[in-house]
């Protein structure tokens, strides 16, 4: 039996912002199921290309056929739609037919062109304190300065920002946006987030939730030296928020600079 709830993709703002830990946490409900070993799906990283030879494709070949006005946008626009729904099927080739489709990306690179190739998806935007972002990835990938993620990170949220006012305006009942913090810190947070998904607050197993291990911790690696994504227990005192208050005021005012703008609008405070 296949599933007939919509595939569900998160987009993350940025690498280390916790798209594997929310993946990991709808994960707790059996009957989601990711494409392993291409959770990590990228599928809009190169989207344009698809955007293009639909449009090429078209002109060339479809277009005199029409005669009614509006008769060819509708093609065109449906034969990049089901170039998406190709890209939908090759994931779930990767699952079992009756499971729901969970995928994620964590950066938003051409977000604007995500209903245009997946209409009938349903899309989380997760977003995380860029600050701590950026703590995480310095620690990560210590071979790029702060100042590299600082830029990094406040693209990927005004990608975020551009999509929320833009072409999000008219797919308002199939995007729902997220925090990371609230989901460690505020219940309601996942239960907004599972009926949104159609899924009942009252069958996700809490206690697992609450007592999920911790996968790709910057910090937090379970005596290994290397960042790695297998799974470590959580300690009591594992806090992933707030990291960057040890920052030096030169750093905060730095990323208050690059980012602060993008930071505010998606309701951080300083």
């Amino acid at each position: 039996m296949i599933s007939q709830k919509p595939d569900v993709f998160i987009i993350g703002v940025h690498r280390r912002c916790g798209t594997n830990f929310l993946a990991d946490a709808l994960k707790l409900l059996p009957h989601f199921q990711e494409p392993r070993p291409l959770a990590e799906d990228y599928l809009l990283e190169h989207a344009p290309l698809l955007v293009e030879y639909a449009r090429r494709t078209a002109a060339k070949r479809y277009q005199k056929r029409f005669q009614e006005a509006g008769e060819f946008e509708a093609c065109q626009r449906l034969l990049l739609r089901r170039l998406g729904d190709g890209l939908r099927s090759f994931l779930r080739d990767y699952i079992r037919p009756d499971c729901r489709l969970l995928t994620h990306t964590p950066d938003p690179d051409y977000l604007e062109l995500f209903f245009d190739l997946f209409p009938d998806a349903q899309l989380v935007l997760l977003v995380r304190d860029g600050r701590d972002v950026v703590e995480s990835a310095a620690r990560s990938w210590p071979s790029e300065p702060y100042s590299y993620w600082m830029y990094a990170w406040a693209l990927g949220a005004r990608r975020i920002l551009q999509f929320i006012h833009g072409p999000g305006q008219d797919y308002q009942q199939k995007w729902h946006l997220v925090r990371y913090e609230d989901l460690l810190t505020d219940r309601t947070a996942m239960k907004k987030l599972l009926q949104f998904l159609g899924e009942d607050p009252d069958q996700y197993p809490w206690p697992e939730f609450d007592n999920m291990p911790v996968r790709g911790s910057s910090t937090h690696r379970g005596g290994h030296q290397e960042l790695h994504w297998q799974p470590v227990e959580k300690t009591k005192d594992f806090n992933p928020i707030g990291r960057w208050q040890s920052w030096s005021r030169w750093r905060r005012w730095q990323f208050r600079r690059i980012a602060g703008r993008e930071l505010i609008e998606l309701g951080y405070t300083w």
